[in-house]
Parts: C-alpha cells; sequence; structure tokens
C-alpha cells in the first residue's frame, strides 16, 4: 500500500493550497508568520484543519520527511497597489515570508514544492537567481491568468513555480502543462453557487472610504448610499467614477457585471455585485473556487473583526483549481494514489 505524501505548508495562509490534500496526504503543519491570518482561538483555521498544527515558525515544526511544501508568500512587494500607496515597489529579498519558504526548502529538501505568487516577483528576482539559490532542483515556471487552471477571475494574473528534486525519479515534464480542472463561468453562472444564509456583509448603514465625486466635503458613505448611486447615477458604470484630471475612477473600486467573468477579488470591502450591492463572503468564496466544503468562520458579535478576516481567508493566496490542478499532476507523477 502506497504511503501517504507528507506535505507541509509554508506561508500557506489559510490553507487554499491544502485544503485538496485533506484525503490524500498527510499535512504536518503549515508554518504562517504573517498575524493577519491568526486569531486567539485559531477559529478559522481549525474550522477546516482541525488540530493540525498552525505555527509561526520552522523552528516548531518537528524534524521529518517532507515530501510536498506548498505556499504563498506575501506579494505584496510585487503589487502595482504597493506601488500605488508607497510610490515604490518593494524588496522581496528582504521579505520574511520569501525568506521563510527559501530557508523551508534547503531545511526539508521536499521531492517537490510549489509557489504561489505575483509575476512581478520574477522581474526582481529573475529565475536564474532561483536556479542558483536552488541547485538541486528542476524548475518549471508558469505566469498565466487563472482560468488556465478553470478558475473565473480571468483579469488575475499568477506566477507559480514548481520546484522538482533532481534526484528523485519523477520527471519535471509533467508539470510542463497547464490544463483546466474546470470550467470557468460568467458571474450568473457563479451566483448559483452562493448560499444566500452565510452571505456575510456589511450592514446598510456600514460606513465605507468612498465618496461622491461631486461633494468631496464627505469622505464616506454607507454601504446603502453606495448601492443607491450605482442603482441610479452611476447605473453605467462599473468602476467607480472620479471625474477628475488626475483620475477617472477610484482604483479598486469595481462592480461586477452579470454576464462576464468577475474581476480579481482582494480582500476589501469596496467590491460590489451587479445590483450594486458590496459583496458577501460565500461570493468570495465562490469566485476564488472554493467548495462548499471550505468553511469560513463567522461571529455576529464581532462582525467587522470577522469580515476582515474571512475576506483574507479567500482571496489572499491561491486560488483552489491551482492546487487541484497540481494535484492531478502529482497523481500522473506517482506521488498520490487516484
Amino acid at each position: 500500500m502506497q504511503k501517504p505524501i507528507v506535505i507541509l505548508g509554508v506561508d500557506a495562509a489559510q490553507g487554499a493550497l491544502l485544503f485538496p490534500f485533506k484525503e490524500s496526504g498527510k499535512i504536518v503543519a503549515n508554518v504562517e508568520p504573517r498575524a493577519v491570518f491568526h486569531s486567539k482561538k485559531e477559529e478559522q483555521w481549525k474550522l477546516n484543519f482541525g488540530d493540525i498544527p498552525f505555527v509561526r515558525s520552522l523552528e516548531e515544526v518537528k524534524a521529518q520527511k517532507i515530501d510536498l511544501i506548498l505556499g504563498s508568500p506575501s506579494c505584496g512587494h510585487s503589487s502595482v497597489f504597493s506601488y500605488s500607496r508607497k510610490k515604490s515597489l518593494g524588496k522581496p529579498r528582504e521579505d520574511v515570508t520569501l525568506n521563510l519558504y527559501l530557508s523551508s526548502i534547503k531545511k526539508f529538501k521536499p521531492v517537490v514544492f510549489m509557489l504561489e505568487n505575483l509575476p512581478k516577483l520574477l522581474d526582481f528576482i529573475p529565475i536564474g537567481e532561483w536556479e542558483h539559490n536552488l541547485p538541486d532542483y528542476k524548475l518549471i515556471v508558469h505566469c498565466h491568468s487563472v482560468t488556465v487552471f478553470g478558475n473565473s477571475q480571468q483579469s488575475r494574473k499568477r506566477l507559480v513555480l514548481i520546484g522538482v528534486r533532481k534526484d528523485s525519479k519523477i520527471n519535471p515534464q509533467i508539470f510542463d502543462h497547464t490544463f483546466q480542472v474546470t470550467k470557468p463561468k460568467n458571474l450568473c453562472q457563479l451566483k448559483k453557487g452562493v448560499r444566500r444564509d452565510i452571505n456575510y456583509r456589511e450592514a446598510d448603514d456600514k460606513k465605507l472610504a468612498m465618496y461622491h465625486y461631486a461633494d468631496k466635503s464627505k469622505t464616506t458613505l454607507t454601504v446603502a448610499q453606495v448601492r443607491k448611486l450605482w442603482r441610479t447615477e452611476f447605473k453605467n458604470d462599473y468602476k467607480w467614477p472620479m471625474r477628475t484630471q488626475k483620475m477617472k475612477t477610484l482604483p479598486g473600486v469595481y462592480r461586477n457585471r452579470k454576464k462576464s467573468y468577475p474581476l480579481t477579488v482582494r480582500p476589501s470591502s469596496r467590491q460590489f455585485n451587479p445590483h450594486g450591492r458590496i459583496m458577501g463572503l460565500d461570493e468570495y468564496r465562490v469566485i476564488m473556487g472554493f467548495p462548499k466544503s471550505f468553511k469560513v468562520y463567522f461571529d455576529n458579535a464581532n462582525p467587522t473583526y470577522w469580515l476582515n478576516k474571512g475576506r483574507n481567508t479567500l482571496t489572499k493566496g491561491a486560488v483552489y483549481e491551482n492546487s487541484l490542478w497540481l494535484k492531478s499532476c502529482l497523481q500522473k507523477a506517482g506521488l498520490i494514489s487516484k
């Protein structure tokens, strides 16, 4: 009988990459140093992964043979949003999560690893530098829209870096080609999978950091006011209008179109569905490709806190189809039984 593949998450957020392997492998831990993914009782992690350790450093992982390392280190260092805030891009070589990920590969020497990030990362750290730092691995690079895996966010472009240890019996060419594990859907099709009873969102009186271009004295609008503007004055707009010489629209604020692919979701409370309603957590889940079995923790006693946690859980990391594609490749490689 084939032994279960031993898996370690490193910078794996709340487990998007790990979840498909719960039944077909042994997940020993997820090493996640970023505070945004932790809570006092680790409610979100335990909801999906139970007692699997959710730790902050490699030292907390018991030394053992690791077959597969999965992770999505921080991508803010190579994000256009980082540039708009700081007027300069970050320094990925100094990024804590990226260095942690590289350290984990050197320490555990997995048979295979997968790193998910923004394509811009390779502009800062060229593939030749990765090869120099990881000489024991054959590297395979994919930079595409996530629709190549079957996710519906055509505008979401990601880097997927696969490493196959050269002394293993695995043929690296197995990972050379992307394929769709499901068919991308437009928003109308995706909406059918949304559960209204758990589609948590901000209340109508919640204030958002938005304003009407004609009245700049008001720096916030309520959710209800925003919805009314989308449905009336801005009914023909799909990006929040600014109508100034410097800016035509407010960056990152949009509403999706009914019969189009959903735009890239981010951990923001300023993204809306076609009806002008702020998008709820289950809409985010469906767009990111997560199955109904992946649960998002929510507590009505502290809604703002858990809405923010939920959006981070669902959007900061890989789409679900990415991991399903990898799982299929690992089955072809013989690391996982079919």
